[in-house]
């Protein structure tokens, strides 16, 4: 009998422990990614420069002060897919998100099933060869 192997795409949550308890369960059983969970940005930092998450999920809070430069920081060195997490959001932090390239922003409550949707579509954002959306902006 052949012995069957998942392989868990590693993903990265910068949460609070309880919201991680919500997530990373069943994004584990249904998309087969395996979440290291931090609680502070900067903590998050040294993970990404060794392991190379495949996708981001960040509650923007964790954030703190440094809020979009902190989140900019982070989403140059994973050079992943990032889904946010916020409680409410300015149309100028909007801007900013969509500026930076943030995949999907999740507002207020959600479904655990819609963001598992939203980590499936970024995870084949990240790999699809060729995309023009993963290509720097060059002006003539």
């Amino acid at each position: 009998m052949k012995g069957s192997y998942i392989h868990l795409r590693l993903g990265l949550l910068l949460s609070s422990e309880k919201q991680a308890a919500l997530i990373a369960r069943p994004l584990a059983e249904e998309h087969s990614v395996r979440l290291e969970r931090f609680e502070q940005a900067h903590d998050a930092m040294d993970f990404v420069r060794e392991k190379h998450p495949q996708v981001v999920i960040a509650d923007f809070e964790r954030f703190g002060a440094a809020g979009i430069y902190g989140l900019a920081d982070l989403m140059a060195e994973a050079d992943a897919p990032v889904i946010l997490i916020v409680r409410d959001v300015s149309e100028w932090e909007r801007e900013q998100f969509k500026a930076l390239g943030v995949v999907h922003v999740f507002e207020g409550t959600f479904k655990i099933s819609e963001l598992g949707e939203q980590v499936s579509l970024a995870l084949k954002r990240r790999f699809r060869i060729g995309s023009s959306d993963r290509l720097p902006t060059v002006g003539v």
